[in-house]
């Protein structure tokens, strides 16, 4: 995951239920070989090769290896360019290269190949968001909320895209959601904490702050990710301790 002033952005893959990567298909004999045609792209693929797609794209899930992940999804490309899964992994590379234009493409591609692609559905709203495209982005991130409404990381950027599209009581809702469902999520504290100091509801904003410095966070998370954050809060929580002050005296 990648933080960018203050807001979480789903741009890691999610880990989905189990088997959430199947779908319709007609088995044939061709050649001899057994193969896997999907309707609605009119190709074909062995079986062999395609569980191997299909078991590759399941461990991308699972790593949180970013080097590994590049190979596992250019050999999904190398395996099955055409496929869902190479149309995704296609759309992944070329939003690692700053390309939300082109990742849109690919995950809409991946999309009606298959509609229920939570995964592509979840990074085709990551790539509205980054284009500026709030409502869209919202649209998606809600679509594949309502396929997995247990991806936390997806709730968290929902609440983000309504935060960037003013909609602050609706970011506060989603945000305390994906604290529900993983009170891990240290992260939402602080977006809670920005939220609510938007709103001038400062009593709740320092609460946010205070439980998220308060977290243990690793020393590798504060130097990569979270040290401007940390910054952030600790100020914001003293002005409003003093600015409260202020306005009792």
């Amino acid at each position: 995951m990648k933080l960018l002033y203050g807001l979480l952005l789903g741009w890691a893959l999610c880990a989905p239920p189990a088997n959430a990567w199947e779908q319709d298909e007609t088995l044939h004999v061709q050649g001899g070989t057994l193969h896997v045609q999907d309707e609605t792209q009119g190709g074909t693929l062995p079986v062999t090769e395609r569980k191997e797609v299909e078991q590759l794209f399941e461990t991308s899930l699972q790593s949180d290896d970013y080097e590994r992940n590049k190979a596992i999804l250019q050999k999904i490309i190398d395996l099955a360019p055409e496929s869902e899964y190479g149309r995704f992994s296609k759309g992944w590379f070329s939003a690692q290269e700053g390309d939300y234009e082109k990742a849109l493409s690919e995950y809409l591609a991946a999309l009606q190949i298959r509609p229920d692609f939570g995964e592509a559905r979840n990074n085709l709203a990551s790539a509205y968001f980054h284009l500026g495209r709030w409502s869209e982005s919202i649209e998606e991130f809600q679509e594949a909320l309502r396929q997995h409404p247990e991806w936390s990381e997806t709730r968290l950027n929902l609440g983000s895209a309504y935060y960037m599209a003013k909609r602050h009581f609706a970011s506060i809702r989603e945000w305390e959601k994906a604290l529900q469902i993983d009170s891990d999520l240290v992260i939402t504290h602080y977006y809670l904490g920005l939220a609510f100091d938007k709103m001038g509801r400062k009593s709740e904003a320092r609460r946010h702050y205070r439980h998220f410095l308060a977290v243990d966070i690793a020393a590798d998370k504060i130097d990569e990710e979270y040290a401007e954050y940390i910054d952030h809060a600790t100020d914001r929580q003293l002005e409003i301790w003093v600015e409260e002050g202020n306005e009792r005296s």
